[in-house]
């Protein structure tokens, strides 16, 4: 079972570009899709629930919300060809199936809407990471494969194998075999051991790639915060680590107690 909750009336858009940032791997593409949400203050047009979501409630202040998949809107200036949808969301499907019922819906939504370019967005964990964050990307059509290349970001490169799971993967793969909607995928390059579970900083690299390509401007310094506090708490974490494996200075260890009976 699939609902739609429609939150305000859809204006006429724009032969839209759709962003997918789904839950995954450091909530790269999360953060990335909240980054243009946020920025742009775009407008929450409807949500999606779905029985294949964890089968919870999340708790806020008190107040219950059921898992869901949020779709954003943005009419972009009359100046660009093209307005933006958002979507993301509290969870990924926890089947296969429940994966490709989604992909299927998102995708059908995305037709009926006039729908130019899905792209996904995610991370990419390298066996090592070099001094520069790249940008993997991979395309159901060349065409979209050369424009990304061309970022002046010089940050893009072709994904030459491997796979992409869950919803990031399917949906864009999805959408160009049943609906005709040209699919792209971008990856940012994130540690292969990232202790704290996100990366704004890949995060924001799939943003440059995106402003420098579509010119859609999201505020890259709001990003830049989340990264010093990211930060600054490793710093502490590490600062903390080596403190209870350094042995003391004789003047700081313990002083024996004196005996009292």
């Amino acid at each position: 079972m699939i609902k739609l909750k429609e939150l305000i009336a859809l204006p006429k858009l724009r032969s839209p570009i759709v962003l997918i940032g789904m839950p995954g791997i450091a909530l790269v593409g999360k953060i990335a899709a909240l980054s243009v949400i946020n920025s742009l203050n775009s407008t929450p047009y409807g949500e999606i629930y779905y029985h294949d979501l964890p089968p919870h409630v999340i708790i806020n202040d008190a107040q219950i919300n059921m898992p869901k998949i949020v779709i954003y809107i943005n009419q972009s200036p009359k100046s660009q060809e093209h307005d933006l949808i958002i979507m993301t969301g509290d969870y990924q499907p926890t089947t296969s199936l429940g994966i490709y019922t989604l992909s299927d819906y998102i995708c059908q939504l995305c037709k009926n809407l006039d729908t130019y370019l899905i792209i996904s967005m995610g991370a990419f964990v390298p066996e090592s990471m070099g001094d520069k964050r790249k940008v993997y990307v991979s395309s159901t059509d060349k065409e979209w494969i050369d424009f990304f290349l061309g970022s002046s970001t010089q940050t893009t490169v072709i994904l030459k194998g491997g796979y992409i799971s869950g919803a990031n993967g399917i949906i864009p793969a999805w959408s160009a075999i049943h609906y005709d909607i040209p699919g792209v995928s971008l990856l940012a390059d994130t540690p292969p051991s990232f202790q704290l579970q996100i990366d704004p900083a890949a995060s924001k690299e799939l943003i440059r790639v995106l402003n420098a390509l579509f010119q859609i401007n999201v505020d890259e310094t709001l990003l830049d915060q989340k990264i010093d506090r990211l930060d600054q708490r490793f710093s502490e974490m590490m600062q903390k680590e080596l403190s209870d494996i350094m042995p003391k200075k004789p003047d700081e260890q313990e002083k024996p107690q004196p005996y009292i009976g």
